[in-house]
């Protein structure tokens, strides 16, 4: 699990950098996922990566912040699924009207994010006395 964890780190740490570069282009993968079936892959894939990181939470370096990020990423799985496709529409047409250095900010977030996961997921590094 921490493998597969530390892939979802990398993941947000891409999804954040090809954001701050591209925030248009992220945003029309959006505008392609407003489907209903779009919506239940991506809420399907938000709880996989919740649940993911919260098994891998008990073998990291910071258990209850893993758990928790794992647990807010189910419910907003759970929430995304609920979503009608007019509402995920109305949330996108808001977000990109706002401009490019608001559209940044959560892919700077997202990055971030990435980043905890990976230091949180890997091992630390203990020095052998010979």
């Amino acid at each position: 699990m921490k493998t597969l964890g530390s892939l979802f780190g990398v993941f947000f740490i891409l999804l954040g950098v090809i954001g701050i570069g591209q925030p248009g282009e992220i945003v029309s993968i959006g505008y392609r996922l407003d489907t209903p079936f779009g919506l239940y892959c991506a809420a399907a894939v938000r709880i996989v990566i919740g649940l993911v990181l919260f098994a891998a939470a008990s073998h990291s370096r910071a258990p209850t912040a893993l758990h928790i990020m794992g647990g807010i990423i189910v419910v907003l799985g759970i929430a995304t699924a609920f979503i009608d496709v007019d509402r995920a529409r109305a949330v996108l047409n808001w977000f990109s009207s706002q401009g490019v250095t608001f559209m940044r900010v959560p892919f700077v977030v997202m990055m971030m994010i990435g980043i905890f996961i990976i230091s949180a997921l890997t091992s630390k590094h203990r020095d052998v006395c010979a």
